[in-house]
């Protein structure tokens, strides 16, 4: 979700352009690059080339074709290669199939304790990286890897991962290149989860609330957006062309789901369950306050039925 999610970040784009040029500066290779991970795949999120287009920002290349995997093998550490063709890290890496000979050094950007991507200097030819230059690499991969935790927290919800409330309040905002067609805001409310807090300390909450998270993203459509606002309210932006149908399966399909889904404590299964309130863009309102305000409003009314689904009416 990192290479997503960086659509979003207010200062990474000139921060990473700033890491990249100040590299090429002090660095005389030709090819500097800025990786994230996902999925197997790595994705060129921003590159400067100095004379010949080695490698292009946009570029998506398999995880285990670039030498960046070298640098996930190696922890937390940096790789320094400044002989490709003749470095025992490299004697059987497929990038050899590829260029002749070359260097290559790399820096973990990472995301808490997890390596999500690289910082690296590229060129087809042989270069003696000075000490200085793993320092400063390393450095500035440190303050990419500073840039993307707070930014992250700025759209993500600490606890479960998803998006928050931050971020669905401005999502017209966030998304305001896309065409929008029709919409809908499924508004989610746990039932009963106070006394299930109460009862059993908000450990058990934690995990009520982590468990319906997975669930949601789970039996979400994979165009839509999964979000926790806060407490036990969550909300999915679901986009789709037969909005309609799709809506009613998958209001439903989550509330099935969700009450089929058992938590342990105390030796004991406990089941929860879900009260949904259903807002529609732009039918409904065209700015995310009112689509919330409205959808909020149809979910206390199905409240009064729980395990309940309240579309607002037309």
């Amino acid at each position: 979700m990192i290479h997503h999610d960086i659509n979003y970040y207010k200062n990474f784009d000139s921060i990473a352009n700033e890491v990249l040029e100040l590299l090429a500066h002090t660095i005389k290779v030709n090819t500097f690059v800025l990786t994230v991970f996902e999925q197997s795949q790595s994705f060129i999120v921003k590159s400067f080339n100095r004379k010949a287009n080695l490698i292009k920002t946009g570029d998506t290349i398999p995880f285990n074709e670039v030498l960046c995997n070298l640098v996930v093998e190696n922890k937390m550490e940096p790789v320094v290669i400044n002989d490709i063709k003749n470095s025992t890290l490299t004697c059987n890496h497929p990038i050899l199939d590829r260029i002749k000979n070359g260097c290559y050094m790399g820096a973990p950007i990472k995301n808490e304790d997890k390596i999500i991507g690289t910082l690296c200097a590229f060129d087809l030819k042989p270069y003696e990286f000075k000490e200085y230059d793993v320092v400063l690499i390393s450095s500035l991969a440190s303050l990419i890897s500073q840039t993307v935790n707070i930014e992250n927290g700025i759209i993500r919800d600490s606890l479960t991962g998803l998006y928050n409330r931050n971020y669905i309040y401005n999502y017209f905002e966030y998304n305001k290149d896309e065409i929008y067609n029709e919409m809908s805001l499924l508004y989610i409310d746990l039932d009963n989860f106070k006394y299930f807090n109460d009862t059993f300390g908000h450990d058990f909450g934690d995990s009520v609330i982590k468990r319906t998270a997975e669930c949601l993203l789970k039996s979400s459509p994979d165009n839509s957006y999964v979000a926790r606002i806060g407490g036990d309210e969550f909300v999915i932006l679901l986009r789709t062309e037969d909005r309609i149908k799709s809506t009613k399966q998958t209001a439903e399909l989550l509330l099935k789901q969700l009450s089929s889904m058992p938590i342990q404590v105390g030796g004991k299964e406990h089941l929860i369950s879900a009260s949904m309130g259903i807002s529609v863009y732009p039918v409904h309102g065209d700015d995310m306050v009112t689509l919330l305000k409205k959808a909020d409003h149809s979910m206390y009314v199905a409240k009064e039925g729980k395990k309940h689904i309240e579309y607002y009416p037309t």
